[in-house]
């Protein structure tokens, strides 16, 4: 029976990719994705790069999975995995990480086809590892959300943009003001940077956050 891989690509430095990510991209015929221009660019520079991992001259088709069609295109990659294996990656990262694809994976699993994990970067463990944060007991939030009532016992990571990173960080303080708090912008990227709110000056892109409460 065919199968789904689940690929982490890339947050920033392409060179983050995976031998074994690499050799699936370039051998499935079809790959769910958010953006499947930026996901068939990505392809198009792992040909370039890694020609010896192509095993044959493959046409590949893309097919969109968002959060709002989600549901909507599980019958078709259903169908593609009825002929042939199919990869599911996000725009960056590791799929279903804040991403969609965890409806797409349920009823896949349900279908009875195998999901493979094809394991790579995440800007959530990415940002763990140089914190300097306890990571004994972490809590993932997604997107940061005022109704959220962080864990005083783990330290808290979200998601944020960074128009918002300002009024996140202020509603922050003022609910947790001895929290202690490192902010990563841009992880792995030329401009890559770490600091605490009082650095924070122009901050471009999607930002990852971490709290922790227990100080």
């Amino acid at each position: 029976m065919n199968k789904l891989f689940v690929v982490a690509t890339p947050i920033g430095n392409l060179e983050d990719i995976t031998i074994r990510a690499i050799k699936t991209l370039l051998e499935v015929t079809v790959i769910a994705c958010e953006d499947t221009r930026r996901t068939g660019m990505l392809i198009k520079i792992l040909k370039e790069r890694y020609p010896y991992y192509l095993k044959t001259q493959i046409s590949q088709k893309f097919i969109s999975v968002r959060d709002w069609n989600e549901a909507g295109q599980v019958e078709k990659i259903l169908f593609e995995l009825a002929i042939h294996d199919v990869a599911l990656v996000s725009d960056a990262g590791t799929p279903l990480i804040s991403d969609p694809g965890y409806k797409l994976v349920s009823v896949i699993r349900a279908a009875g086809f195998e999901v493979v994990p094809i394991p790579g970067v995440s800007a959530l463990t990415t940002a763990l590892s140089v914190a300097g944060l306890p990571t004994n007991k972490v809590v993932f939030w997604g997107f940061y959300s005022e109704k959220y009532e962080l864990d005083t016992k783990a330290t808290n990571v979200f998601y944020e943009n960074a128009t918002r990173l300002a009024k996140t960080l202020n509603s922050i303080k003022s609910k947790y003001p001895k929290a202690e708090i490192v902010i990563a912008n841009e992880m792995t990227k030329i401009h890559e940077r770490f600091f605490k709110p009082g650095e924070a000056d122009k901050i471009k892109g999607e930002v990852t956050v971490l709290v922790n409460l227990e100080v």
